[in-house]
């Protein structure tokens, strides 16, 4: 039975977790306040082109028999009747003839759908959690705080007030008064929410306005882009590590690592693998060198000393409150972060020889999937002008109108985040009143503008937001859930971010879903500024094309003087000054800003990597434009090994490609550090084995060989039978070894298929367990000399892969007496530990680990086992509607997964674990789609599975679905084409006005 949102008293639950008791209102009208900028429209408005409302006893689809109409529905506002087609997947078909009534039918159907997953959206991007859970958790006072100060909301309806009047607006307008029909309906409980979303008051769901999904779009953006606490905690590990290890340290151990930040901190990705070779219209090499020497000496006279500023560490600490706040917000819709894979295969390589486009994008994988799966067609009426007509298919987050990935008749696209540096974080110097700042030796008064908080059980709190005008907001200092004033003895923090003013995204996206090749769709999408994405596409005459526009900034030459040698100067990827000597000075013209088409290998792939190279000899601050200007694009691009098992698998494959090749790419799961680290392990249980034969073969092993229990070291030599075969039979496939029908472990003797990947699932699992009990033996003495208990995924690994493959004298912290890395030595015993017995003691705390769990030999457990995945309840204690449910009679654990770090196919877990910590392997985000377009002239054909389902109720057929298809790597063809359409129909509804 459902349970009605207006229940008397309710359970509350909401994003952070917290668990308790809410008394929930059960008034059914509508919202208290009448709607201001941004509300919904008037619905009995006319059409754009000033005709007056028609009816119809059918929609565009008219009375066919092949597509019998199954129901009828009312919704206020609609010029025109209007068909919606659902799928047997879930997906709504939209047919209308105007783009105006198609958003207000995709608004209803999307709350109809979401409701829920809209109402925690809009409160989280605009900083409104605390006007209903703020009593009983306090700290979504502080994660309101966080958003307020960068102003999401600010930007918002600053955007929508710039918005002239027409199709946009009206647009925006028509998609709110379509969830504000649903909201309303909720409210007066017609609706009910799914029957275990209990705690969320009805009253909650107020009408919805085009400012909210504007919110929602730059809450997008903000997490696409704005990367201010990435800075500031680079900015805390550079000075950390040169006060920790300072050459003139008294500790000796200390002495010798001086230079630890230039092998922890590494900016060169560890797959030197990228798009394109260069900016477009690039030079001969010789002139670009030329310029890069050139540009090199201007920077050795700017650059500064990469001491640490005094103070520094007291201002950011500061900062504490805050920077937990935006974890909190970031974790619910991008818990690690985001990365994404897509590529497209020209027309001559493609086995179809049509065009084709792949796109994944890794976003957090929770219930509901973070896309709405939607199609729209819109047809103008016989007579009437088709230029504005649109047919197009794809996925959408709720609550944005439209389409953002997918495909139209002609044209398909993907996206991937461009890692590009567009946020800068400044130390400000305040005068004495902390009222200004001093920039170029004045002072600049700040502006301030006040933010009022509703907080649920007590009065509202407001406080001022200070913000320098030439940057932007002072970064908040939070203490007991208020705002407390910068100390002006010890300065503040401010962010500078392209997202700050108001911009074009909207636009950019409904100017792409009328493309009609890729360069109309490069067009468009020069409107688009902030989330800079690199856009892969194709077109149904057979082009592709990759660009990555967006607002770069430019930069003074002192903002990135640099020197890669020694690490000393500034960067924008960590804390610049702000007394004006590092400042923007514009953005990257468009026609340099990196793109690519129809290039001679055939295909465009990218993973998040570094576009054009300008970091691969690790130094991000020396690339130079076609015209000798230095040019600086980022320094956090990916590691690099997706882009490069993709352009392996792109080049490696005989013959053309074709829409399934494209599927097993995004499916796959070789170990990229398993392939890298191995033969290195294997080294070491060689040496282990030959010092155990004839001890002091090595005097370095001779200790951990003495003490090893002899299971032990028999355990070794297995492991090494079992490592080596992984890679010479598996190609270091990271497998399941779990059947996914019946989930038990796969058998693992034999030649079969299955044997190889129930052993090569074993030899994961063992290489996992090596991996993080590694990480933390080589790197967490150091890290925990600093006061970092915990560290990044991809720093340290990339820190760990340069200890590895690195000439040893050319490392920061190589040690003479032991030609080699000190950093192998542990600071908390009074030995010397050398690399291969770090290696060999990480294994064996594995191989302990493995003990505890009760399985070894033939009946150890296998990688699929601890490697899983649930889609959690966007709302934690609503547990009955995660994929799969606790309750679930096999998967009550998750689904049991391949692929470990870094794999093409993203199942990225924590890498940092305490020695005393049993590593946990599961993961939470990854593949939110699984699209591949064929773009036939004669019709696109998309094969897609989204993680979970279109609908986030249990009692649905479609809660779940896609979710079957998407843990076996399985897709389904997207109908598109009517007759497609009507032979996957599962019901046809006629939306019309009363």
């Amino acid at each position: 039975m459902r349970l009605s949102s207006s229940s008397a008293h309710c359970v509350l639950a909401l994003v952070t977790g917290l668990t308790g008791m809410l008394g929930c209102s059960d008034d059914p009208g509508p919202g208290s306040s009448a709607p201001d900028a941004g509300a919904p429209s008037d619905p009995d408005a006319g059409a754009p082109d000033g005709s007056p409302p028609s009816s119809a006893t059918f929609g565009p689809l008219g009375d066919r028999p092949d597509l019998p109409v199954d129901g009828r529905l009312t919704i206020d506002g609609l010029l025109s009747a209007v068909d919606v087609v659902q799928d047997r997947d879930g997906r709504p078909h939209i047919y209308a003839e105007n783009l105006v009534d198609a958003m207000r039918v995709e608004g209803y159907l999307t709350a109809r759908d979401r409701a829920l997953q809209l109402e925690i959206l809009r409160r989280t991007a605009a900083g409104r959690l605390a006007e209903i859970f703020g009593d009983l958790d306090p700290t979504t006072i502080d994660q309101d705080i966080a958003l307020r100060h960068v102003g999401l909301g600010r930007i918002a309806r600053a955007q929508y007030d710039a918005l002239p009047e027409g199709e946009l607006r009206q647009m925006l307008d028509a998609y709110a008064h379509g969830v504000t029909q649903v909201f309303r309906k909720i409210r007066s409980g017609d609706i009910l929410l799914p029957e275990g979303a209990t705690g969320i008051p009805a009253k909650a769901f107020t009408d919805w306005s085009g400012v909210d999904s504007l919110v929602i779009s730059r809450f997008q953006s903000y997490l696409l882009s704005f990367d201010a606490e990435l800075d500031i905690t680079m900015q805390q590990l550079f000075d950390a590590a040169r006060t920790t290890f300072a050459s003139s340290s008294a500790d000796p151990l200390a002495q010798k690592r001086a230079g630890f930040e230039r092998d922890f901190l590494r900016f060169a990705p560890s797959e030197p693998a990228v798009t394109s070779s260069g900016y477009p219209a690039s030079p001969a090499r010789e002139k670009a060198q030329k310029a890069e020497d050139k540009a090199a000496k201007r920077a050795s006279r700017a650059r500064r000393p990469g001491r640490a500023a005094p103070g520094r560490a007291k201002l950011i600490s500061s900062l504490a409150g805050y920077l937990s706040a935006v974890q909190r917000a970031r974790s619910k819709v991008a818990p690690e972060g985001f990365g994404s894979n897509n590529w497209a295969i020209h027309a001559s390589r493609s086995a179809t020889g049509h065009a084709l486009v792949a796109s994944d994008p890794h976003l957090s994988l929770s219930a509901p999937a973070v896309w709405y799966a939607v199609s729209i067609h819109v047809t103008a009426p016989e007579g009437k002008d088709a230029s504005r007509d649109v047919h197009v298919g794809g996925v959408t987050f709720p609550g944005i109108p439209g389409i953002v990935l997918g495909h139209n008749e002609r044209v398909g696209w993907g996206a991937t985040v461009a890692m590009y540096d567009v946020t800068d974080v400044y130390a400000e110097k305040l005068t004495p009143d902390g009222k200004a700042v001093l920039f170029k030796g004045n002072p600049v008064p700040l502006q301030t503008v006040e933010e009022v908080i509703a907080i649920a059980g007590r009065e509202p709190y407001t406080y001022r937001v200070p913000i320098v005008p030439h940057h932007g907001p002072i970064l908040p200092t939070i203490v007991d859930h208020a705002v407390v004033d910068p100390d002006p003895a010890v300065g503040a923090l401010s962010v500078r971010w392209t997202g700050l003013e108001p911009t074009k995204e909207l636009e950019a996206i409904f100017g792409l879903l009328r493309a009609r090749s890729v360069d109309d769709a490069q067009e468009s999408l020069s409107k688009f500024s902030v989330g800079a994405q690199n856009w892969v596409m194709g077109d149904a005459a057979g082009d592709i094309l990759w660009t990555t526009h967006a607002a770069i900034p430019t930069r003074s030459r002192e903002a990135f003087a640099w020197d890669a040698a020694t690490y000393t100067g500034v960067l924008p990827c960590m804390v610049l000054p702000g007394d004006g000597t590092a400042e923007w000075t514009g953005t990257l013209p468009e026609h340099l800003i990196p793109r690519a088409k129809n290039p001679p290998a055939g295909y465009i792939a990218t993973a998040n990597n570094d576009p054009i190279g300008d970091s691969l000899d690790n130094d991000p601050s020396n690339g130079a434009l076609p015209d000798g200007t230095p040019m600086y694009l980022g320094c956090s691009f990916d590691i690099g090994f997706r882009e490069g098992r993709i352009q392996e698998r792109i080049d490696a494959h005989e013959g053309p490609l074709s829409p399934e090749d494209c599927a097993a790419i995004q499916g796959d799961i070789k170990s990229a550090l398993g392939a890298r680290l191995v033969p290195h392990l294997l080294r070491a249980i060689d040496r282990a084995g030959e010092e155990r034969a004839t001890p002091g073969t090595h005097v370095d092993l001779s200790a951990l060989v003495a003490d090893a229990a002899p299971d032990d070291l028999d355990r070794l030599a297995a492991q090494r039978a079992l490592l080596d075969g992984w890679g010479k039979e598996a190609d270091y496939k990271a497998a399941a070894g779990i059947d996914l029908d019946t989930a038990m472990p796969l058998a693992d003797e034999g030649d079969g298929p299955g044997a190889i990947d129930a052993r090569a699932s074993k030899a994961t699992l063992v290489f996992n367990l090596w991996l993080v009990r590694v990480v933390r033996r080589v790197l967490g003495d150091e890290l925990g000399q600093m006061g970092f208990s915990s560290f990044s995924r991809e720093l340290s690994a990339k820190a760990l892969l340069h200890l590895f493959s690195a000439d040893r004298e050319q490392l920061a912290t190589f040690d003479p007496a032991v030609q080699d890395s000190t950093l192998w030595d542990d600071m908390g015993t009074p030995a010397v530990e050398s690399r291969d017995e770090r290696v060999l003691r990480a294994l064996l705390d594995a191989l302990a680990w493995l003990d505890q769990q009760g399985g070894s030999g033939a009946a150890a457990p296998r990688w699929g086992a601890f490697h899983t995945v649930t889609f959690d309840a966007l709302v934690p204690l609503f547990s009955s509607l995660s994929i799969p449910p606790p309750s679930d009679p096999l998967w009550r654990g998750g689904f049991p997964r391949g692929g470990d770090e870094f794999a093409v196919d993203s199942s990225d877990y924590r890498l940092s674990w305490a020695l005393d910590e049993s590593p946990d392997f599961r993961y939470v985000h990854g593949p939110s789609q699984r699209l591949v377009v064929e773009l036939d002239p004669a019709g696109p054909k998309a094969w897609n599975a989204i993680p979970g389902g279109n609908v986030w109720d249990a009692e649905s057929p479609h809660f779940r679905d896609q979710a079957e298809l998407w843990r076996k790597n399985q897709t389904h063809l997207v109908p598109f084409l009517i007759p497609d359409v009507i032979q996957a129909k599962e019901s046809r509804t006629v939306v019309e006005a009363p």
